[in-house]
This record gives structure tokens, sequence and C-alpha cells, in this order.
């Protein structure tokens, strides 16, 4: 049986650049702040899914979403890579993840949600979120799935593999959080 143990911290440090608080009710609220550190490689990797499908629900900020379609090819021939996070946590709070396939990445149209909105997200639907400024939200799980998620990279871009979800406290996190409500 895969270890897909969630993150035991109340506040996270996400290398897509969010900060992840841990609620009741199968809901985690996530802060998106410009000032926060992402993996060196977000740019070429901010493509991801997840084993769980959810609702998210903008509390502020503008939401933006980009739903993507992914398409196996052989070997050495995609744009991207695709990555599987099937590890147990590493020292640094992250999966141990690893490449398994070759893909090509065809983006969808992009989708904008405002304060109040919420938007819908199936299991294993790829997507990104390149938010701009600071945008609150409040997600909440529904059904989850058995499969590990995956990221994708663009082809020749190093995955940042260890990025360390424990850099910042959780004195440092709530404060970027008390400023994103403000």
């Amino acid at each position: 049986m895969k270890d897909f143990t969630p993150t035991k911290e109340t506040i996270s440090l996400h290398g897509l650049g969010f900060i992840q608080i841990l609620l009741g009710g199968n809901q985690r609220m996530h802060v998106w702040h410009p000032e926060l550190p992402r993996r060196d490689c977000y740019t070429y990797s901010a493509v991801h899914n997840h084993r769980f499908g959810f609702t998210s629900r903008v509390l502020k900020g503008v939401q933006v979403n980009q739903r993507c379609d992914l398409e196996i090819v052989k070997p050495e021939t995609g744009s991207h890579v695709l990555i599987s996070h099937n590890g147990p946590r590493s020292d640094k709070g992250g999966r141990l993840s690893y490449p398994v396939a070759d893909v090509n990445v065809a983006e969808r149209a992009v989708e904008r949600y405002q304060a109040g909105d919420e938007y819908m997200m199936p299991a294993y639907e790829y997507h990104h979120t390149p938010c701009e400024g600071i945008v609150v939200t409040v997600l909440r799980k529904h059904d989850e799935g058995t499969i590990h998620a995956n990221s994708v990279c663009r082809r020749g871009v190093d995955f940042h593999y260890d990025f360390d979800r424990f850099q910042l406290t959780p004195e440092q996190l709530f404060a970027y959080v008390v400023d994103a409500l403000r």
C-alpha cells in the first residue's frame, strides 16, 4: 500500500508558492503571496493534479485556474516529463518523486474567479494556478482516489525534488497570512 500520509503541520509552505493551513471538515485555506518562495523550477513545473476532487471558494483576490490535457508520448519526444509524487514524505516535508513518462501538455482556456466565486476540480485533472498578487481560497476536498498525484516539468529543466517546506517557521508563515488577510 502506498504512503498517502498527509502533511501533519497545521500550516506549511507549498512548492507551488502558497501557504496551506489545515482546517476542519476536510478543508484547507490556501494563501498565495508574491513574496513566498517557490520551487526553483516553478515556471516550468506548475502543472499538476490531485488524487482528490475539490471545490475552491475564493475569499480574496483573483484565482486564476488553467486546466490542461496531457498526452503520453514516446520517451525523449515530449514537451514535458511527468513527475510521480509516489514516495513517502521526505525530511523536507515533500514527497519523494521521480520521472515516469514523457508527455505533451495542451492548456485550455484561462479561468478567473473573483472573491465569492467557487470552482470545482475533479480528481486527477491537470491544472495550474498562476495567481498574481495575494489570493486567499478555502478548498474543500471531495472524493479521494488511491493513485498518487503528479506534476509535469518542461523537458530539459531540472525538477526541484528537494524543495524545503520547512524553510519558514510557522510564525513567519502566519505573518504572511495576516498580511494577506488585511
